[in-house]
């Protein structure tokens, strides 16, 4: 084999390795899952009610059906029930519940759920982070000038019935007052 021969299959190799590294590189990261959470968010939100109440069982379904708690398919069965405990017309919308599975999910035994998925997935998911943490503090200012409300509704009624039972005393002690005028006057006229 002459040098030039070498020379071209080694250039051929080199290319092909270099082919297959670039490759490599070129291609994502992608979870087991066809969708993305942020597509699959997307869908959710084209869903009708009863298409809601399906996914909602056929997610709770494979979340129960797994055994091994630090699998893909479990995690990505928490994470699509995250997205519909955080989805507003869901029939299980409730974002205490979708907090709590989040909290889950970033526990130290769940490091897994979220380290396996893409960064722009993650970026959805930090999003989705924020918006529950502000809605939950909305919630919770927003329970706080309820009950400000209450109390100032309740010291206000008292106040009233303070201001009322003080005029009815005002008018018995008239009442009283007029009674004596009365009593004063007949005997005079006796």
């Amino acid at each position: 084999m002459t040098n030039l021969q070498r020379f071209s299959s080694a250039m051929i190799v080199l290319s092909l390795v270099l082919l297959l590294l670039s490759g490599c590189q070129l291609i994502p990261k992608h979870n087991n899952s066809s969708t993305s959470y942020d597509q699959y968010y997307l869908t959710l939100q084209q869903l009708n009610q009863q298409q809601l109440t399906d996914e909602v069982s056929k997610q709770q379904k494979t979340l129960e059906k797994t055994t091994n708690k630090n699998s893909h398919i479990h995690h990505d069965a928490q994470i699509k029930l995250l997205l519909l405990y955080s989805l507003p017309t869901s029939p299980i919308y409730n974002v205490f519940n979708a907090k709590v599975l989040l909290n889950e999910l970033n526990s130290e035994e769940n490091s897994a759920a979220l380290a396996n998925i893409r960064p722009s997935e993650q970026a959805f998911i930090s999003l989705l982070r924020d918006q529950l943490n502000q809605c939950l503090l909305m919630r919770s200012r927003l329970l706080t000038q309820q009950q400000d409300l209450q109390q100032a509704q309740r010291q206000q009624a008292i106040k009233q019935q303070q201001t009322l039972i003080e005029q009815v005393k005002l008018l018995e002690q008239t009442i009283k007052q007029l009674k004596n005028i009365e009593q004063a006057i007949d005997k005079r006229d006796q």
